[in-house]
């Protein structure tokens, strides 16, 4: 017999990518979901996974039947809200950003987007990049905006968008290095400390990986705080790769310079990352909304002075 269970728990697992995370998120253990996928089997009469992969890799069977399931389920959910009443409708939505998104544009946005939406709640948590990917995999938030993380792109049931390319650049106070002569070769920058966030940050997963690239040691230095990686570099106690424009915003008159060098840094991509489940036009739309509003060139507190002075 084929239940609404059944095909929640198979959404479920194709989503998290596997049965030990979608037993987490359904709150059940991982044999019940695995009897769950074998009843949904012999109901359809179809073979959904291949199991000679490590993880729950869908069959072309179980990709046809993944489009009817999601669609059955919010059929279903539609079905009880029927009777619902107004103040029972509100959308929740678990939503985690960087501390550079929580510095910039996300105040205003959320400002702007609780009044457009009243009937839409944003439950916001702030975190170290790594993390917030890893309560995503986990079903802890339905939304992250993250740096790019390349493995989200091929991932069963996960949908990407770009909010906005944030440039990057090496940054020292003043006078710590000599670049009068032009751009800097990357070799030349080896002599001084290079500052960066840790292990948690996707942002400086993806700056080691180039650095690496171009034979730059990792930094030797490191501080998952944005704020003070600005205020080690700015004391002169090294360099670092750094939101250029953001930063310069935020050391205006503290002899912070950028430093042009060859080749120059890559930026860095800012997504939205969230389910492809039954509330995908929900977190599409929310995910435009986020790309409209994503400004990463100036911190929130600044351009609030400067609007309130003109």
């Amino acid at each position: 017999m084929l239940t609404l269970t059944q095909l929640e728990s198979f959404i479920q697992v194709v989503e998290l990518g596997t049965f030990e995370r979608a037993s987490h998120r359904l709150n059940a253990t991982q044999s019940t979901v695995s009897k769950r996928i074998s009843e949904l089997e012999q109901a359809t009469g179809l073979c959904l996974f291949d199991r000679s992969r490590r993880n729950a890799r869908l069959t072309e069977e179980g990709e046809r039947l993944l489009e009817l399931a999601y669609k059955t389920i919010e059929n279903a959910k539609q079905i009880l809200e029927l009777n619902a009443q107004p103040e029972r409708r509100l959308h929740r939505v678990r939503i985690g950003f960087t501390e550079l998104t929580a510095l910039t544009w996300l105040p205003g946005f959320l400002r702007d987007y609780t009044l457009e939406r009243p009937d839409i709640r944003l439950d916001i948590t702030i975190d170290m990049s790594r993390s917030l990917y890893q309560q995503f995999q986990d079903g802890e938030l339905d939304l992250v905006v993250i740096p790019l993380v390349p493995e989200a792109f091929s991932q069963s049931g996960v949908e990407t968008r770009l909010l906005e390319e944030v440039e990057m650049a090496f940054m020292a106070s003043e006078g710590l290095v000599d670049d009068g002569s032009g751009p800097l070769p990357i070799s030349a920058l080896e002599r001084y400390p290079l500052i960066g966030q840790g292990k948690h940050s996707l942002f400086a997963q993806n700056i080691n990986r180039w650095l690496s690239h171009q034979g730059v040691p990792t930094a030797t230095l490191t501080t998952d705080n944005l704020l003070a990686l600005v205020g080690l570099v700015t004391a002169g106690r090294g360099i670092s790769v750094l939101p250029q424009r953001c930063v310069k915003h935020l050391t205006r008159t503290q002899g912070l310079q950028t430093l042009e060098t060859i080749p120059r840094v890559p930026s860095v991509g800012y997504y939205a990352l969230y389910h492809g489940g039954v509330r995908i036009k929900l977190f599409e739309a929310l995910a435009r909304r986020l790309a409209e509003a994503a400004d990463f060139t100036c911190p929130f507190f600044i351009a609030q002075r400067g609007l309130v002075a003109s």
